[in-house]
């Protein structure tokens, strides 16, 4: 007679208590990286930081094409409408933020563009100028 591979409701409920809380763990760990660099300290690359400062609508363009969410152009316009520049630069401050694993919310996200949006652009180009994978050569 065949043995039977019987697994009882409290064993599995069990099982899968334990499979849950290791994904729980894994996921916090990948979520525990920062951004590469402070909110605020700008100078270290002055080339950068000078056209963010005078044009911040080109440094975002150029963010939001180098994670491909669509057209460098679009984005720059985007970003010299008030209040709808909010939304977008929050949009994509998120994206950048989801794609390297950086921990933080979107509401965190919406309120750092809202009050500092030249310095979260920078940021963000600083970020991703340092993660590999760049498909756009940042020459300022």
């Amino acid at each position: 007679m065949p043995t039977r591979n019987i697994q009882y409701r409290s064993d599995i409920i069990a099982n899968r208590t334990k499979y849950e809380s290791r994904i729980d763990i894994e996921s916090n760990a990948i979520a525990d990286k920062t951004w590469s660099h402070e909110l605020f300290l700008c100078c270290d690359d002055c080339g950068l930081c000078c056209i963010t400062a005078l044009l911040p609508c080109v440094t975002f363009g150029a963010n939001a094409k180098q994670i491909e969410a669509g057209s460098c152009c679009f984005h720059a316009i985007c970003c010299l409408i008030p209040f709808i520049n909010c939304i977008f630069l929050q949009k994509i401050r998120t994206q950048i933020r989801m794609r390297y694993g950086i921990s933080g919310s979107s509401f965190n996200d919406f309120l750092m563009v809202c009050f500092c949006a030249p310095c979260t652009i920078l940021q963000e180009a600083k970020q991703l100028k340092l993660e590999p994978g760049d498909n756009i050569a940042r020459t300022w």
